[in-house]
């Protein structure tokens, strides 16, 4: 789960993540960042075109150098290394970009129904966000 690893990566502690089959490929993750607990909503698009991650970073995780590229990461390669630390920063950054839009579990079902007349995977993503309603204090 690309996306999951991404928020993670950025800082975010995720409870729960899912992807649905929507008509844009929705994911909806509940996360707690930056002293916030909400919810992230993202689409991974309906074609690999579309998919913000996929431009981002291709089909795969990118933690080879150039000579092992076919072999897998090789830890004692300094080159190894050094590409698989530049892919954490490149990925920590990526989840960052939504970690500014967290929602409130009331507008994140506001968004889950927005389509619920016409796509048939509206009313899953809504009953998933309101089972995994976060405990209030």
């Amino acid at each position: 789960m690309a996306y999951q690893e991404a928020l993670e990566a950025a800082g975010a502690t995720v409870h729960v993540f899912e992807q649905f089959g929507s008509y844009q490929g929705d994911w909806w993750a509940l996360v707690t960042a930056n002293g916030q607990t909400g919810w992230i909503h993202g689409s991974y698009g309906s074609c690999s075109g579309c998919d913000a991650f996929e431009a981002e970073f291709g089909y795969g995780e990118e933690d080879e150098c150039e000579a092992h590229r076919f072999k897998g990461h090789q830890p004692k390669c300094a080159d190894c290394r050094t590409v698989k630390s530049g892919y954490a920063g490149k990925l920590a950054s990526f989840g960052a970009g939504y970690l500014d839009a967290i929602v409130s579990q009331e507008e994140a079902e506001a968004e889950a129904a927005r389509n619920l007349d016409w796509d048939s995977d509206a009313q899953v993503m809504l009953d998933y966000i309101k089972a995994n309603a976060p405990a209030k204090d």
